[in-house]
């Protein structure tokens, strides 16, 4: 299983709009390509500082992956969700994890 995880910096006043977006429209486009909602995560808005949105995605592999994009790039949709997200956040990246097993830990 592939995670892909976009965490962005979003002001504080527009957490509440980003996450609209995600939810209202985000989950509807990326599923529709084939990715699967992984799930969403915030830090603290009332820290005065930017808040980190974490929005994971989960495919089967980078293949299955490479497959949503192709399936992004041709739905007119994906463009709109990516403007108004984009409006919204100061910076971000994006990071591709594959589960790992943790040996047992030396005695």
């Amino acid at each position: 299983m592939l995670h892909v995880v976009d965490t962005v910096e979003v002001e504080p006043e527009h957490v509440d709009e980003y996450l609209r977006v995600v939810g209202s429209e985000g989950i509807g486009v990326m599923t529709a390509a084939g990715a699967r909602f992984g799930g969403c995560r915030t830090t603290a808005k009332h820290l005065g500082e930017a808040v980190l949105v974490e929005v994971t995605w989960e495919a089967d592999d980078h293949e299955h992956w490479n497959a949503v994009r192709k399936a992004l790039v041709l739905d007119p949709r994906w463009y709109a969700y990516g403007d108004r997200l984009s409006a919204l956040r100061t910076g971000g990246r994006r990071r591709f994890f594959y589960p790992t097993r943790l040996g047992a830990p030396p005695l």
